[in-house]
């Protein structure tokens, strides 16, 4: 039982050393020396290092949390020491200079920073007033699918001199549907109003609905082979829907907002950094 308890509160409380790829273990246990005395909110130092006690205090909360039983003294001691020992792996990390030499220390410090950097700007909740400002000036922000209406009409693969009629039509101005019959085609059954692509796929299949959503109204796309058979595309007109209000996308509009504030922050902190750092390049850097 106390083995489990134990791994329970090793892998709690080592997130830092995981991800710096610190798989060593040193397990030692390490008494609080007086020192602590000279640090007001300390529970133990490292080296120098104080380890404050809300630190200590929050670790224990999230073990005690996990547990149905009250954590014992010899649990919070365990607690106490698993700190300690993530304190001298990461000093000895920065010693070996990991942040520098490992490419996957580097990373995880770097993206620590990241969120660092930006974690009290996801916190933010915009004003009615910026959230519809934001809204109205992005309008594609969430784009509805628009209406179609679509012809379409299929040949078999190998019926070579009706598939050249209809071409040969279609290039002479003849208007498709006209051109389709003249040459015998086979005319997909799609609504003869328009649809949404979805609704397209469904009568059609993917292809078509594809097809005729990289078209503009009035052309022609084909022949599109599917199976053992070829189809010409013609799309007579594309209506985009309006937006969707404000209030029934609220939601993730709001989601897209913070995720823009959270970029806009980072930018700022980084900008931040470049202003008091003396960066140069080599030669010949362009």
């Amino acid at each position: 039982m106390a083995e489990a308890s134990n791994r329970r509160i090793t892998d709690y409380l080592l997130p830092s050393a995981a991800a710096l790829g610190l798989g060593a273990a040193m397990w030692s246990a390490l008494g609080v020396s007086d020192t602590v005395a000279k640090y007001d909110d300390a529970i133990a130092v490292v080296d120098g290092v104080p380890i404050a006690r809300s630190v200590y205090e929050s670790a224990v909360a999230g073990l005690a949390s996990a547990k149905r039983n009250p954590l014992t003294d010899e649990e919070r001691r365990e607690a106490l020491e698993r700190i300690v020992d993530e304190e001298l792996l990461l000093r000895r990390a920065m010693k070996l200079g990991l942040p520098e030499s490992d490419p996957p220390s580097r990373k995880a410090l770097v993206n620590a920073m990241l969120q660092l950097s930006v974690a009290d700007a996801a916190k933010l909740e915009p004003t009615d007033e910026e959230l519809r400002t934001f809204y109205a000036e992005r309008p594609k922000l969430i784009a509805p699918q628009p209406l179609l209406t679509v012809r379409a009409a299929s040949f078999d693969n190998t019926d070579t001199a009706r598939i050249q009629r209809l071409q040969a039509a279609l290039a002479s101005g003849q208007a498709f549907e006209a051109s389709v019959k003249a040459a015998g085609g086979e005319p997909a059954l799609l609504p003869q109003g328009p649809i949404i692509p979805a609704k397209v796929a469904e009568y059609a299949g993917a292809s078509v609905r594809d097809t005729a959503l990289g078209l503009e109204p009035g052309r022609t796309s084909g022949p599109v082979e599917i199976g053992r058979r070829v189809v010409f595309v013609h799309l007579i007109a594309r209506l985009e829907a309006p937006p969707p209000p404000l209030e029934e996308v609220r939601a993730v509009v709001i989601d897209e907002w913070r995720k823009r504030a959270t970029e806009k922050a980072f930018e700022d902190y980084l900008r931040g950094l470049r202003s008091t750092a003396r960066i140069t390049y080599a030669d010949g850097v362009k």
